[in-house]
């Protein structure tokens, strides 16, 4: 009892700083600004691929390899990026300028995904975090029942006891489900920009060895 009586004073509901709520609100900052930070980062990388690819073509198949990488450095982005790592391999084999661009384009999809599992954690435990409030919720509420006995109980504080428990789950819900939402729209874009690197790769590749076999 003693531990349910100081777990219990910690989180009470009338505190001006309620520890759970606090946490909660920070989860919430913390997943709002992961997800406008990655916003940023995605459009930041992305290319019109059909017209970067269009140019590339036509420059790699006059020859021009410098050019081309020239076109990549000024356009950037995910995808250009990966191309670079195999245009810089062009007098290679066909593996070797796999293998750099499959490495290349590892790292950037780690960049891509970087603190994106962070919103999937954020709504995995916000409403653990709002379950545990209620809980302590409940807690102080039988204890005002335990402490006050059946006469004398006084029905507004047990009131204000289950309207914290409550109001905690309901906001950890409120943090959970734009987080779950944020997380799986940043997957999707991920995994858009990983079709469009595999299409590419697989476009470069073909085109550089083709001007091999010509020379």
């Amino acid at each position: 009892m003693c531990i349910n009586n100081l777990l219990a004073s910690i989180f009470h509901y009338n505190s001006n700083w309620n520890i759970i709520l606090v946490v909660i609100g920070a989860c919430s900052i913390v997943s709002f600004t992961i997800f406008i930070e990655r916003l940023l980062y995605l459009r930041k990388s992305e290319i019109n691929t059909n017209s970067f690819i269009i140019n590339l073509r036509k420059i790699i198949n006059d020859g021009h390899i410098i050019e081309a990488i020239n076109e990549c450095e000024s356009t950037q982005g995910t995808v250009a990026n990966i191309v670079k790592a195999g245009l810089s391999k062009h007098n290679r084999g066909k593996e070797q300028i796999e293998n750099a661009m499959e490495i290349s384009g590892l790292v950037e999809i780690a960049q891509l995904e970087k603190n994106a599992k962070i919103l999937s954690i954020i709504a995995h435990i916000a409403p653990l975090i709002g379950l545990l409030g209620t809980v302590l919720g409940f807690i102080q509420a039988f204890s005002e029942m335990r402490m006050s006995g059946l006469v004398d109980i006084s029905a507004n504080r047990i009131g204000e006891a289950m309207e914290y428990a409550l109001v905690t789950t309901a906001a950890g819900l409120v943090v959970a489900i734009p987080s779950v939402l944020a997380y799986n729209y940043i997957v999707s874009r991920i995994e858009g920009f990983v079709l469009e690197i595999q299409t590419t790769s697989a476009e470069i590749v073909d085109l550089l060895t083709d001007r091999e076999e010509y020379i």
